[in-house]
């Protein structure tokens, strides 16, 4: 076969399992895949592509073709990063990838002093709880809150997330048995930490999947909060539940691909971003 798409396809029915799962991989639609799907069937002359009660799976002739698509987009994946430290050299553009809390309260007008300062540098920043793939050219610098990062990235620790439990001024003036946890909808662990709250008689309550959107929640009175210090420290209205000592919840690294490190302008991103998160210890240790 000669056709890349085709090994795409082998690709996203190995990884995704079903004909929905693939499609999303894929970016298409489920019966653009089936279709797909039969076609590379009959022109092979072999089933490639077996269905089964768990799903779709490789025959022998499709884990051969298998094995080609990995290297083949492992070699794509290669050239993309040369590609890409060539372009950022001479355009001077830089992707950077950093979660929306730390951009909005940490970041924000220091991001904007840098691009005032760099008017050669074409500065783009992603604003996601998502993993960029440096390795896919997604970005190319990530700041990353990960107690085990990455091991083929190359970086360095730039601080400490610390968090204590919070709630709103008057939302503590209630008896006790009225209180609730907010919690996130990403957390299944919650019960744990609860248990060693000031409060571990309190259920859980509302969960929500936003960091920004459950402190907010807290700042007006819908229930007590885990928080980050960094975050709650700025919102009015929050008070600690307890005079208890914040405690460390995950490291902040500042990361980039190894055949990128010794672009100048990513190595300048990168020693202003590890700088200036190194400065805000006391904020994200709850000191400031």
């Amino acid at each position: 076969m000669e056709d890349w798409d085709t090994y795409r396809l082998i690709l996203a029915l190995h990884r995704g399992k079903t004909l929905r799962h693939a499609a999303t991989l894929l970016g298409v639609n489920h019966t653009t895949v089936a279709r797909r799907l039969a076609q590379l069937n009959r022109s092979h002359g072999a089933i490639i592509v077996d269905s089964t009660a768990l799903g779709y799976s490789l025959t022998n002739a499709g884990q051969s073709l298998l094995n080609t698509a990995l290297q083949m987009e492992a070699l794509i994946k290669e050239d993309k990063s040369i590609l890409r430290a060539e372009q950022i050299d001479h355009c001077g553009h830089i992707t950077v990838s950093i979660p929306p809390a730390i951009a909005q309260v940490l970041l924000l007008e220091e991001l904007h002093s840098f691009a005032l300062r760099n008017p050669m540098v074409k500065l783009s920043v992603q604003c996601s709880y998502q993993l960029a793939d440096i390795d896919n050219s997604e970005a190319d610098v990530v700041v990353r809150v990960a107690n085990e990062p990455s091991e083929h990235l190359v970086g360095h620790r730039a601080g400490t997330v610390y968090v204590n439990y919070y709630g709103h001024e008057q939302y503590l003036q209630q008896p006790s048995e009225h209180f609730s946890w907010l919690v996130s909808s990403h957390d299944p662990s919650h019960t744990q930490w609860i248990e060693s709250s000031p409060y571990p008689q309190a259920p859980a309550g509302i969960a929500f999947d936003d960091l920004m959107v459950r402190h907010s929640a807290a700042n007006q009175g819908l229930g007590l909060l885990r928080g980050a210090c960094y975050i709650a420290n700025t919102l009015p209205h929050l008070r600690l539940v307890c005079e208890q000592q914040p405690q460390p919840f995950s490291q902040i690294w500042v990361l980039t691909h190894p055949k990128l490190i010794d672009v100048p302008r990513i190595k300048c991103l990168m020693s202003e971003l590890y700088q200036l998160l190194s400065d805000r210890k006391a904020l994200l240790q709850g000191q400031g």
